[in-house]
């Protein structure tokens, strides 16, 4: 096991001890559980997984909602999800998904496109 898949793993530890200082200590538990975000984009951070669309949406959703405080309203941010995957979707004709089904017959598997 390499060091960065060490890190992702003991991130829940480290973001839970963090927010049990934060809440315990300094009481603020409530702007405190934002360390719990660290625990789904540490991937990201340490370069194991691309960032996708849909994680920088929902990024800037809580930045915003932490910044202007209005939770309440900035849900909106979270309908640019289908909107960017929609665009995002190659327009050529060319075909997103492929299936493979397995035939009897030939003991093979053949491409269907759809």
């Amino acid at each position: 096991m390499n060091w960065k898949n060490k890190v992702i793993a003991i991130t829940p530890f480290i973001c839970l001890i963090v927010f049990a200082i934060l809440w315990i200590e300094f009481d603020k538990a409530h702007p405190g559980w934002i360390v719990f975000l660290l625990i789904p984009l540490m991937p990201f951070i340490l370069g194991k997984k691309k960032l996708s669309a849909s994680t920088v949406i929902i990024i800037i959703y809580f930045l915003v909602s932490i910044i202007t405080g209005k939770w309440n309203i900035t849900w909106v941010i979270l309908l640019l999800i289908p909107v960017v995957i929609i665009i995002m979707l190659p327009s050529d004709g060319s075909k997103v998904f492929k299936f493979k089904k397995y035939t009897k017959k030939d003991d093979d598997f053949i491409d269907l496109d759809v």
